[in-house]
């Protein structure tokens, strides 16, 4: 490895990777390290690398195994590929699909959600993910709208197994007994220690869908201690959420989300349901256009949103954002190891690589069919053009050092921690309405002829990320780009680092 790797400066280890491949950006981080997007220098073709610091992170190592011997089974259009893993001294690599459209919070409005059609789009598409995992005897046991990301298609990817596990080995089924995932999206029976692992996971992807169709969650935790979760219990939905959802929506959630496992609905009967099979109806045109135009065709009207304004031909497949991948479990998870839940079986069924999942980290990169995301068929692809779809970004028509300076002054008005612990940099912490902990980070780049202000989440709860971000939009409108700007792809390709 040693002649054909390079080094890496990070800030406090060096990493070596493949030479060929540019580190563009972090893409995100979690509980044991970061997510980089490596570009190749040649091909374009993109794959997001998550690095491990088995040092620093002693109990790292277990845990990446099981969620390597889990995730290499898997191969479905709805799951994100694992494409290789590499360990280098302290360091583990796992090479992953890239999905340029970012996470699907990113398109969940703060108390308001998405329209029906758009929401029922991503469910039928989360449902057959999980149908699949679930036919391959995998619980996934952390489905949550930051584990759920988008292709450059605007196809739900389910990604982040690090907290699952095999249920269904050989025919034998098993119960759960780990207490993990996310508070708001866990089922009951999972915090009641032996649980069947399909109906859990078929719980979670009911409070997401009361997530996409009315911008909140339902509640804190499913427990009896919750006033919220009592009254879906009791049937008291004339409140918010409920009164949000559609009657026909509604009629589903309240047989995904019944609180007895055995009475659950099945992945079988939401599929027969008459909201998931219903057809939506179009008002216009241009939106059945829209509905069938990838994600990098309609970034313009997203640059516009942003302050931004394509002017080259190169727009339409420009994309803004990057997916802040969840590594692990990133919004304050539960995790605690009981008896045997992960001792997974040491020959996995199908355990082997496909033609896109390579053996070996020297074929991944040789393999030609890892043309993932390549910009609409070019060969070769900018890092600007690398930046993943997200709608929390902000162009300043201030300098870099008055954005920051003006950004800093309004994060202690507004009551946030905050440091700058790399240059352009800001990680950002407070708390969400769970008061749990949410971090994100702020990072400036000079584009030359503007000033581009990235924010992405870190940990925690994407939706509560969303209001902090908009309430700080708000207090920086003075700095902000009030009209569409007209910039330069060539101008800005350099800037990104």
């Amino acid at each position: 490895m040693d002649e054909k790797s390079k080094k890496y400066e990070g800030k406090n280890s060096v990493i070596e990777f493949v030479e060929g491949w540019d580190m563009i950006q972090t893409l995100g981080e979690g509980a044991f390290g970061e997510v980089k997007l490596l570009v190749n220098a040649k091909t374009g073709e993109a794959v997001a690398m998550k690095v491990i610091d088995l040092k620093k992170h002693t109990n790292a190592a277990e845990t990446v195994k099981k969620e390597v011997c889990v995730h290499r089974m898997l191969n479905d259009p709805h799951v994100i590929r694992f494409y290789g893993r590499r360990e280098n001294g302290n360091f583990e690599f796992i090479f992953l699909e890239y999905a340029s459209g970012g996470e699907l919070f990113d398109r969940i409005e703060p108390d308001v959600g998405m329209p029906q059609m758009e929401a029922q789009r991503y469910f039928k598409q989360l449902i057959a993910g999980v149908n699949y995992l679930h036919s391959r005897g995998v619980a996934h046991r952390d489905i949550k709208p930051e584990n759920l990301l988008l292709d450059a298609n605007d196809n739900l990817k389910i990604s982040d197994f690090g907290m699952a596990t095999i249920f269904r080995f050989q025919g034998r089924e098993r119960l759960l007994d780990k207490r993990c995932g996310t508070l708001p999206y866990i089922a009951p029976e999972v915090l009641c220690r032996k649980y069947a692992a399909e109906p859990a996971d078929i719980w979670s992807c009911g409070v997401v869908l009361v997530a996409m169709l009315a911008g909140e969650l339902p509640w804190d935790v499913p427990s009896n201690d919750c006033p919220l979760y009592t009254s879906w219990k009791e049937c008291q939905i004339t409140r918010l959420p409920w009164t949000k959802i559609d009657t026909l929506a509604l009629s589903l959630l309240r047989k995904v989300l019944m609180p007895l496992p055995g009475k659950r609905y099945t992945i079988q009967q939401i599929t027969n349901h008459q909201w998931f099979q219903k057809i939506f109806k179009v008002s216009s045109t241009s939106l059945r256009a829209e509905e069938n135009t990838p994600v990098s065709k309609r970034i313009c009207s997203d640059a516009v949103d942003a302050g931004l304004s394509p002017s080259s031909s190169d727009a339409s497949r420009l994309s803004y954002s990057q997916p802040g991948l969840g590594f692990f479990s990133g919004s304050q998870p539960v995790h605690q190891n009981d008896n045997n839940d992960d001792e997974e079986p040491n020959n996995l069924p199908g355990a082997v690589f496909s033609f896109s999942q390579p053996a070996h980290i020297d074929d991944m990169l040789l393999n030609s069919q890892l043309n993932t995301q390549t910009a609409s068929g070019s060969s070769m692809s900018s890092p600007l053009q690398r930046l993943v779809k997200r709608m929390t970004r902000l162009v300043a028509k201030v300098s870099c050092e008055e954005a920051i300076k003006h950004l800093s002054q309004q994060l202690i008005k507004l009551g946030y921690t905050w440091k700058i612990h790399t240059p352009g940099v800001v990680t950002i912490s407070t708390q969400d309405r769970r008061k749990m902990q949410l971090v994100f980070k702020a990072t400036v780049y000079d584009m030359q002829t503007m000033v581009l202000l990235d924010f992405r989440l870190s940990r925690g709860c994407g939706l509560d990320f969303k209001r902090h971000f908009l309430a700080i939009k708000h207090k920086l409108a003075d700095i902000l780009c009030s009209a569409p700007v007209t910039w330069s792809i060539a101008t800005a390709t350099n800037s990104i680092p």
